[in-house]
């Protein structure tokens, strides 16, 4: 699927759950990242995850659904990437020549496992524990509490 295709296919919430895999958040990522300042695209894919968990039934449990932390900090890393490697003229060139980004424990580099693993982290942005986490100067991560947390 090429980027056009992709972008267009999340917008709608038409992902299907067999493509909708680590890769293809990774691309999504690459895309919004292109089209958007910063902050908007973090928010777009926020939006259009939470849309696809509701279409493919992801329940929202600790160890599923949508995590605010997780996909802020894999949008920095390829915000950063981006920063000092260069675009590139596709999401799969791009991660074809930074598979570095394609490690889903890339986080890791930033964050213990118990803070990325706690309740706060998945609802709203936690700053990292191990090491600064690179974004753009003037971003600032947003109080977000996701639809199934909102009773609590």
């Amino acid at each position: 699927m090429d980027d056009d295709t992709l972008h267009d296919a999340f917008e709608r919430g038409d992902v299907s759950a067999a493509h909708w895999n680590h890769e293809a958040h990774l691309r999504v990522a690459w895309i919004l990242l292109q089209r958007h300042p910063f902050g908007e695209a973090v928010d777009r894919m926020r939006e259009g995850i939470l849309r696809l968990n509701q279409s493919h039934g992801v329940p929202d449990a600790p160890d599923r659904g949508y995590h605010e932390t997780l996909t802020c900090a894999f949008m920095c890393a390829i915000w950063a990437t981006i920063q000092s490697a260069g675009a590139g003229e596709s999401s799969l060139g791009f991660l074809e020549v930074n598979p570095h980004l394609r490690a889903k424990t890339l986080a890791r580099l930033y964050y213990s496992r118990p803070r990325m693993m706690s309740p706060e982290a998945k609802r709203a942005f936690v700053s990292p524990d191990l090491a600064p986490l690179p974004h753009p100067a003037d971003w600032v991560p947003r109080p977000v509490i996701t639809t199934s947390h909102a009773s609590e």
